[in-house]
């Protein structure tokens, strides 16, 4: 029987990404806590506790599981010299949304006693919170959570299954590339962006035609501004990732340099940077810098798509466009879509959006089979 030995890796990225999932599942739970809630003394700690004990012992369990399936996996693998499906990412996924749930839970009915005894004052956290549709709320915080499920199991069988597979001769894992060619990645930055427009194109759709078939007319500069948003949010999405691989230090910071310091990168910061910078006194030259600024961050991805951690900026870059849709809004506010047109194009957008996420993370996160080289003699 094969032996394998879980030994934990990354444990600081997990972390990190663990306190932001944990941040982003406050939201909707502290919306929920504060419902009924009227003063500090109203804050009921006792399922707060229960929830943290059930996902503490939950995730230990599913850690042992894990182990166990993962054993099996490759006791079958070495028995049919085939690679199936693994359960890592399934016992992965249980054990992050255990923890991110009541970690999120706890989180929230701390910030709704701190402030529970004062009235919610404009422009404060939870104030800020009651524009965000609750759904919206909890379908972003389960999207973070699945995505770093994912990057936790992709890290898992990494160092627990797919060094035994290369070792018994039976697949290897695709190695993502740490930088293209020139004439590939303007392929590669060039798709990320198409993809991402139409994502984008698919959320603004889904809240202007509803309302186009009901017979209202969009305002003047609502149709320009959505097309402003539709070519530049991929751009804003590879910031946010650039800005998180500095901070983070994940995926490489010196990936995140290395794509800084190219040209097109440096320009586009720099212009968007000025456009708004000199806006007061010159509004109509600051909105062609920085438009012109976000539009040439779209199209070349900020450099980002070409190296580093893939699949992971991918597969982020994917959900992120189509949240962003939504926590945007038509008129910069969050909103769900309307009417069945407008349902219609939402779910449209995430077959799409999913289906390009998936066919990035097949790509580069996939086991490519060895063949067996027969006995000599």
């Amino acid at each position: 029987m094969l032996g394998v030995i879980v030994v934990s890796r990354g444990f600081l990225a997990a972390l990190v990404m663990g306190v932001i999932a944990t941040v982003i599942a406050a939201a909707p739970a502290t919306v929920l806590v504060g419902e009924d809630v009227r003063g500090s003394a109203d804050v009921d700690w006792q399922p707060v506790l229960v929830a943290a004990v059930v996902a503490v012992v939950g995730a230990l369990v599913c850690m042992g599981l894990r182990a166990v399936s993962t054993r099996r996996y490759l006791e079958r693998a070495a028995a049919t010299r085939e690679v199936r499906w693994s359960p890592a990412f399934a016992y992965t996924l249980v054990i992050w949304l255990l923890l991110v749930s009541a970690g999120g839970f706890a989180f929230g009915s701390y910030l709704v006693f701190q402030s529970a005894d004062a009235p919610v004052e404009p422009g404060s956290y939870r104030d800020n919170l009651t524009k965000y549709p609750l759904p919206l709320l909890f379908i972003g915080a389960a999207l973070v959570a699945i995505g770093c499920a994912g990057y936790a199991a992709l890290k898992y069988r990494r160092s627990n299954e797919f060094p035994v597979l290369e070792e018994l001769g039976i697949a290897r894992v695709v190695t993502p590339p740490g930088k293209l060619p020139k004439a590939e990645a303007f392929k590669v930055r060039t798709r990320f962006w198409i993809e991402g427009v139409i994502i984008d194109g698919l959320a603004f759709a889904s809240g202007i035609v509803p309302r186009l078939l009901n017979g209202e007319k969009p305002a003047d500069d609502e149709l320009p501004k959505g097309l402003i948003s539709i070519i530049g949010g991929p751009g804003i999405i590879s910031f946010a990732l650039l800005v998180a691989m500095f901070l983070l230090g994940w995926p490489a910071r010196s990936s995140a340099l290395d794509a800084l310091r190219q040209p097109s990168s440096l320009a586009a910061i720099g212009m968007t940077g000025l456009g708004f910078a000199i806006g007061d006194q010159n509004q109509l030259a600051g909105s062609i810098l920085a438009t012109a600024g976000v539009i040439l961050a779209s199209a070349t991805c900020l450099n980002i798509m070409d190296r580093g951690s893939q699949p992971w900026l991918g597969f982020v870059y994917f959900i992120g466009t189509y949240l962003l849709g939504y926590f945007m809004g038509q008129s910069g506010d969050p909103a769900l879509p309307e009417g069945f047109s407008g349902w219609a194009l939402a779910i449209g957008g995430a077959v799409f959006a999913a289906r390009e996420g998936r066919e990035h993370w097949r790509k580069w996160a996939a086991l490519e089979p060895l063949r067996e080289t027969p006995n000599a003699g």
